[in-house]
């Protein structure tokens, strides 16, 4: 079970640098210094695949080895899961023309959530 808390911890940490990399792309994009939409999408679906590589592996832990210290764990599970997702379809909803903003603004949520499961975790 080392090597599933290992890998879960990995795509967190992967979680986190995606975060990072969608706040920066995304404010970049919002000042308009440059116009990376395209990438801003490419971005958010890598985050959602380490997002859900660490949901995944998240119950074998919490079945094999044990839950996390805090139950709260879950919902910041569920926050780093669809804020980013969600930002960016209310700035399709919405017609936007900064996207960017929006898309900072939720990776600023999911970086906020991980650091917090990070917190919260065995």
């Amino acid at each position: 079970m080392d090597t599933v808390a290992t890998l879960h911890a990995w795509a967190a940490t992967a979680s986190a640098v995606l975060a990072v990399g969608l706040v920066i792309l995304g404010s970049l994009d919002g000042l308009g210094v440059v116009r990376a939409v395209r990438w801003l999408d490419r971005l958010i679906v890598v985050l959602l695949v380490a997002v859900c590589v660490a949901g995944f592996l998240g119950p074998i832990l919490v079945l094999a080895v044990a839950p996390p210290a805090e139950l709260i764990h879950f919902l910041y599970a569920a926050i780093a899961l669809l804020a980013t997702p969600l930002a960016r379809l209310e700035s399709m909803r919405r017609h936007s023309a900064r996207v960017g903003w929006w898309v900072a603004a939720g990776g600023l949520l999911t970086l906020g959530a991980v650091l917090r499961l990070w917190a919260t975790g065995a």
